[in-house]
């Protein structure tokens, strides 16, 4: 037996709002953990202070917690991010032998 659409319609809203509150609220440093470990929070680097990148945001450790950046904060680090992924990209790419190079 399948679900009504009424409960479908809350299934979603469920989903949303879970997202939403997980968006806006602190995670404990454990809970942040756990996401890194899961793949769905990625660390920006290994340097003290690194942010991380969860459910479509910026996060950085505050006291015992993982704090949400403001929205301009986001787009900002989203914009570095995008940089520095190109420019390892580049490097990377120029650092690979050509087929010249390995004989």
């Amino acid at each position: 037996m399948g679900l009504s659409d009424g409960q479908l319609s809350s299934l979603t809203n469920f989903a949303t709002a879970r997202a939403e509150r997980l968006r806006s609220g602190p995670v404990s440093i454990e809970a942040m953990r756990q996401h890194m470990d899961a793949g769905d929070a990625v660390l920006l680097g290994d340097f003290p202070g690194a942010p991380v990148r969860f459910v479509e945001r910026w996060w950085r450790a505050g006291e015992g917690w993982w704090e949400p950046l403001e929205e301009a904060a986001v787009t900002a680090l989203d914009e570095q991010a995008r940089r520095w992924a190109l420019s390892q990209r580049a490097v990377f790419t120029q650092q690979v032998p050509g087929p010249a190079e390995r004989e």
